[in-house]
C-alpha cells in the first residue's frame, strides 16, 4: 500500500491536487456476471487503488463501500486495517446477486452524503466533494432512473468515475455509459467513463492517470458553480 499511495501521490501532484481533500466512495457491481472478476482478484486490485486514493484525499483515510445489483446497499468502510481479504470477505458474507441497476446505487450514495435522492434544479453546497469510483461489467436495467439521478446530482458536489470492465462483455454493452459521460442538461458535467479489460492487468500509474482525467476540471467548475463551500 505504501507503493500504491506514492504512485497515487505522483498522479495527484501532476494535477495540483497534492493537498486536496475529498471523500472517496467505491461502488461495486455485485451481479453474478462479475463472479470471475471477484474470483480472479481483479476487484481487490481495484479496491486497493481506491484505498490508496482515499489515503491521499480523505481525512479518515478510508473509502466508503457501496454495493449494487437490482438493489443497493451500504457495506461500510475500507481502510488500511481491514484491507487484506476485504473483497473475499465481502463475497463470502454477502454473495453475488441478480440484476444491475445503477440508479439504485446512485440514489443510495446521494442519500448517504447529501441527505436526499430527490430531483434537484439548483446548487447544493457541501464543504468537501465526493469522488465515486463506480465499477460495473454491464449495462443497467434502469436507464431512465440513472439518467435523472446523474442529472440531479450535477447540482451536488459529487463526481462519478464510471469504470466498465470489458473482458467478457459484448461490444456495445457500454453505449449507455458513453452517452452518460457526455449527457446534456446537467448543471455541471459530473461524470467520466473509461473501460479496462481486466483491472488487475493495467499498471497502477496508468489507472491513477485515468482516474484523474476529468476530475480536476470538474473540481474547478464545481467551485465556480458554488457546489463546494469555501
Amino acid at each position: 500500500m505504501l507503493s500504491l499511495t506514492k504512485k497515487a501521490a505522483v498522479s495527484l501532484d501532476k494535477r495540483g491536487l497534492g493537498e486536496h481533500t475529498a471523500r472517496v466512495a467505491l461502488c461495486l457491481d455485485i451481479s453474478l456476471s462479475m463472479k470471475w472478476l471477484y474470483e480472479a482478484g481483479s476487484v481487490q486490485a481495484l479496491a486497493d487503488r481506491v484505498l490508496a486514493l482515499a489515503m491521499r484525499f480523505d481525512d479518515d483515510a478510508e473509502a466508503e463501500v457501496f454495493l449494487f445489483w437490482g438493489k443497493a446497499e451500504h457495506w461500510g468502510g475500507l481502510g488500511l486495517g481491514n484491507r487484506a481479504g476485504y473483497v473475499d470477505d465481502l463475497v463470502a458474507r454477502r454473495g453475488l446477486d441478480y440484476g444491475t441497476k445503477y440508479g439504485s446505487a446512485i440514489r443510495l450514495i446521494r442519500r448517504h452524503y447529501f441527505g436526499s435522492d430527490e430531483r434537484r434544479d439548483r446548487p447544493f453546497a457541501a464543504p468537501s466533494p465526493v469522488y465515486v469510483m463506480f465499477i460495473t461489467d454491464g449495462g443497467t436495467f434502469d436507464q431512465d432512473v440513472t439518467t435523472e439521478q446523474v442529472r440531479s446530482s450535477s447540482y451536488e458536489p459529487v463526481f462519478w468515475q464510471f469504470i466498465a470492465i470489458s473482458g467478457k462483455t459484448p461490444k456495445g454493452e457500454f453505449a449507455y455509459l458513453e452517452k452518460l459521460d457526455d449527457m446534456r442538461g446537467r448543471y455541471i458535467d459530473n461524470a467520466d467513463f473509461f473501460t479496462v479489460k481486466d483491472p488487475a492487468k493495467i499498471s497502477d500509474d496508468r489507472l491513477f492517470d485515468k482516474m484523474m482525467t476529468e476530475y480536476p476540471k470538474w473540481l474547478e467548475r464545481a467551485r465556480r458553480g458554488g457546489l463546494i463551500t469555501p
